[in-house]
């Protein structure tokens, strides 16, 4: 069969399943959107549901519907890696290769579970059972609504919607990126009708920031920032020593 027939999963999903959910090391606002919008999906289609993430991400994607069910694996790898082992179906979103998961790529490839891969990076690995890989999508998030459709299904509620709509944007530049096509539109649209209110997850994405945020913010651009203005170029550029100094 096809990995890329969703007929047998279908099936399988038909009845309730405990189900888990991993993204990529230092998750953004898709791998956070992606997860949480799925979880909501799969929650109200009866499934137990755990979402896995190989480390902290910012806080300004901490606003999501779901976002205390996250189980981190750093700090926490004995009873991260037991709900992933303990799952009967393992979504495996915004990655496309076991390694980008830091610190999960071998008990990724060691469970026994039913492996669903959904992603719109190119070149992804050969280690699931089912794939929904398209590098035309702006983001996880639009394949996550996508998948809904495959099997049946709508979008079920706002708290979902919410996070898809995060993915989404943060993924497509505010919808800037070539990317962005009429799908991506109206897949906004059938989220907006859920009723998530664009501009509020605008800002709490682009208008929520810690001190250490502003603090390293105003550092890049009153010391690091290089112009050169015969190449019509400007960069910033931050060693390691850096980036922990404003933690």
């Amino acid at each position: 069969m096809s990995k890329t027939d969703f007929t047998e999963l279908k099936e399988l999903l038909s009845t309730p399943k405990k189900i888990a959910i991993v993204a990529h090391k230092s998750p953004d606002g898709d791998a956070i959107g992606s997860s949480l919008g799925l979880y909501h999906y799969l929650i109200n289609k009866g499934h137990e549901v755990e979402v896995v993430m190989p480390n902290d991400y910012p806080v300004f994607l901490k606003w999501m519907p779901g976002n205390d069910k996250i189980v981190l694996h750093e700090g926490n790898e004995k009873n991260a890696e037991a709900l992933i082992n303990a799952a009967e179906v393992l979504f495996c979103l915004d990655f496309n290769t076991p390694s980008r998961a830091f610190g999960l790529e071998e008990v990724i490839q060691r469970s026994e579970n039913v492996k669903v891969m959904i992603d719109h990076h190119p070149q992804p690995d050969d280690y699931v059972n089912f794939m929904l890989s398209d590098t035309s999508a702006c983001s996880t998030a639009e394949l996550v609504h996508r998948f809904a459709g495959m099997m049946g299904d709508k979008i079920p509620n706002k708290e979902s919607g919410e996070c898809l709509y995060c993915g989404i944007m943060t993924d497509s530049g505010s919808f800037r990126f070539p990317s962005t096509t009429a799908e991506t539109h109206r897949i906004v649209a059938d989220l907006l009708d859920l009723g998530v209110k664009n501009d509020e997850v605008y800002n709490l994405v682009h208008s929520t920031s810690s001190e250490h945020r502003l603090r390293l913010l105003g550092y890049c651009i009153d010391d690091k920032l290089e112009v050169h203005p015969e190449y019509a170029t400007a960069f910033i550029s931050l060693s390691l020593e850096e980036k922990k100094r404003f933690r």
